[in-house]
């Protein structure tokens, strides 16, 4: 039986690997229980410390913790792994493998690639959640709501379920705002929650347990909905020369191969609820504008999304994993119909106008 008190309850482990030594850097963040408690007067320093060792083996990392940490090593409770970019682009099917064999770490937790330093990322405080690992899980849960079962693909077994795919697996990039870390408590008493801050748009690509490219936040969102996992989202278009925003809710993706004709075709629904309109008047036709030129802005980018997988020789769709002859995919037609309605208009139908007086 394990006490609280004698456990190093980790909350983030990052790694790094230098790839022309092979010496992985690992990073721990280990809870401070009186750094996090609720009651009155019952915070002392900070709410995690950060310990981080050199290795060329993962499995020693255990053995060398209990040297520096005064309590247990415990990873059962860890909140996710981060990667840095040189690490992912070397690949990283050993750190899969380890973390698969050892019963008391978690698999099905975020992973996430860094492009920051991980000594800056790993030594810095977050703001609205005094714990990093928190901070970074309560984002996920927010992702999680626009995809369908609220599950957000960015788990480490997404990961390893992918090794043996065709298709892509795209794994959250955080980007942070700083060079300098913010690795001391009075970044909590700042007002600018963006400055020293971390954030996640773009996506690394991996393939094979390797990362070979990144999407840019537009590409993911569309790779998420051609294949079907994205439940909602928002789209700014043009219409008759404003900008309108609608937000796209209850998306359903139906795929059917045509493998005599080498053909897949898409078909994308959606129920549209407009967020914001420039347009002076609201009308019937206004209504029929605005999802036509959701529809056409949704195709132009899947279109372009396609030329992509082409181009770049992933096959971000999976096709090769259709039954489909893996040296002939690139010769696939992608056709995607998208299908729209605005359901949801708001509280007026037309904008407020200032009246002039003659």
């Amino acid at each position: 039986m394990k006490e609280i008190n004698q456990l190093a309850i980790v909350n983030i482990a990052a790694s790094d690997k230098d790839p022309k030594t092979g010496m992985i850097t690992s990073y721990y963040q280990v809870i401070n229980p009186s750094g996090v408690s609720t009651k009155k007067g019952g915070s002392g320093g900070a709410a995690v410390y950060t310990y981080d060792f050199k290795e060329y083996s993962s499995g020693r990392f255990a053995d060398k913790t209990s040297r520096v940490m005064p309590r247990l090593y415990y990873t059962p409770q860890i909140q996710c792994y981060i990667v840095s970019e040189r690490y992912a682009r070397q690949g990283i099917l050993d750190l899969i493998n380890f973390l698969e064999r050892d019963p008391e770490h978690r698999t099905n937790v975020d992973i996430i690639v860094s492009d920051a330093p991980l000594s800056v990322v790993m030594n810095s405080f977050t703001s609205l959640e005094r714990v990093p690992g928190r901070y970074i899980r309560s984002l996920f849960e927010l992702h999680a709501r626009n995809f369908h079962m609220s599950v957000f693909p960015s788990r480490l077994n997404d990961l390893a379920k992918g090794i043996n795919f065709h298709q892509p697996t795209i794994i959250p990039i955080l980007e942070y705002s700083s060079k300098q870390p913010a690795s001391k408590a009075d970044k909590l008493e700042s007002i600018n929650a963006s400055k020293e801050s971390m954030s996640f748009d773009d996506g690394a690509v991996f393939i094979h347990a390797r990362m070979v490219g990144r999407l840019g936040v537009e590409t993911k969102t569309v790779f998420y909905i051609l294949n079907g996992k994205l439940e909602k989202f928002v789209e700014p278009i043009v219409v008759n020369g404003e900008k309108v925003d609608v937000e796209a809710q209850n998306v359903r993706v139906h795929r059917e191969y045509d493998r005599s004709s080498s053909r897949l075709t898409i078909q994308v629904r959606a129920d549209l609820r407009i967020l914001s309109n420039k347009q002076n008047e609201m009308t019937v036709q206004n209504l029929h504008d605005i999802e036509t030129a959701f529809n056409q802005s949704l195709k132009q980018k899947a279109k372009s999304f396609d030329e992509l997988c082409k181009n770049k020789d992933w096959d971000l769709l999976g096709i090769q994993d259709k039954d489909v002859d893996p040296a002939s995919w690139h010769q696939f037609k992608v056709l995607v119909l998208v299908n729209s309605k605005v359901t949801t208009i708001g509280n007026t139908g037309s904008s407020y106008k200032v009246e002039k007086s003659d």
